[in-house]
């Protein structure tokens, strides 16, 4: 069965994009379910300023603006339902399933 020009392309994207570098410990952010929710470092607070969190998605669905465990992904703030969502996944596997949060 040959393949289709659409998923040569997407095939040679996926392997022609950047190497994202993790350490051994840290999940894959790219799956984005609950068990990698869990192995997240998740906080409330800056540690440092005592400042309470909040997502930094301007479209979070969570109506707590402040005090809600957050994870750093990509650089981001986001909360469990924007994780869950999607929101920055830039390794998302196309067939991956979607679930809504």
């Amino acid at each position: 069965m040959p393949l289709d020009p659409e998923k040569i392309a997407r095939l040679l994207a996926k392997k022609n994009a950047p190497k994202v570098r993790r350490s051994k410990n840290a999940p894959n952010t790219s799956i984005r379910d609950m068990e990698t929710w869990f192995k997240l470092q998740t906080r409330m607070m800056n540690n440092e300023t005592k400042e309470l969190l909040k997502c930094e998605n301007p479209n979070c669905v969570d109506k707590r603006h402040k005090g809600i465990l957050v994870a750093e992904v990509n650089g981001q703030f986001m909360c469990r339902y924007c994780f869950l969502d999607g929101w920055l996944n830039e390794g998302a596997n196309p067939d991956q399933v979607r679930i809504d949060a």
